[in-house]
């Protein structure tokens, strides 16, 4: 892969993104901490950038929702240009873009893999769900991803903006969302200290999300 230097990020906002994807027929949600955002109703905290996810399967639309603009593969720290028709296969799971040589990055759209209709997670494909409970709806209309599996995504660094969302999501989570990230974190790391606190949740508010 060919090394790209790096330019500053200048994000498109969520309404930027959904306009673009307005005359297209393809699922997509938001993801990142954008995701956790949308699922608490509220900004938690400033975003670097804007995750956008969609089925790697539908890739190719990415030309039409965003005409004339250049795309590059993510894999491994570096960047390769990325056109029609070329295959985008792993370890390659994410697609930057910008307006031009010369803008700031505005995109990063992530590529989810699944197959017939269950989403599978990247890291192990033992851990799925069907595509039906992968993304959630917000008021406004904006799909994103449930917080369940934002949480699995970051819940490999739980760094301490991870380990602040983790809090703040928990007990919004219903005890089946609860009850499947644990089991899908225990799979990966039998003593991640966030499943203390899953059973805490689970011990203080079995049944009731939001409480």
């Amino acid at each position: 892969m060919t090394v790209i230097s790096i330019q500053p990020w200048e994000p498109l906002t969520i309404s930027e993104v959904a306009d673009h994807f307005s005359g297209v027929d393809v699922d997509w949600w938001i993801a990142g901490g954008l995701a956790i955002d949308l699922f608490l109703g509220w900004k938690t905290r400033d975003h670097d950038d804007i995750d956008i996810e969609m089925f790697r399967s539908d890739r190719e639309a990415l030309f039409e929702v965003f005409p004339g603009w250049e795309l590059f593969a993510v894999s491994a720290g570096t960047l390769a240009p990325w056109s029609a028709g070329q295959t985008l296969e792993a370890p390659v799971f994410g697609i930057w873009g910008r307006p031009n040589g010369d803008a700031a990055w505005a995109i990063e759209v992530m590529l989810a893999d699944g197959d017939g209709d269950r989403w599978r997670f990247r890291r192990d494909n033992t851990i799925s769900l069907p595509r039906s409970d992968l993304t959630g709806v917000n008021r406004d209309g904006v799909r994103f991803c449930t917080p369940e599996v934002q949480l699995l995504y970051k819940g490999k660094q739980h760094r301490a903006k991870d380990d602040v969302d983790m809090v703040r999501c928990l007990h919004r989570l219903a005890s089946p969302q609860r009850q499947w990230l644990a089991d899908a974190l225990r799979r990966s790391e039998p003593d991640h200290p966030w499943l203390d606190l899953i059973r805490e949740a689970e011990s203080t508010s079995p049944n009731e999300p939001g409480s």
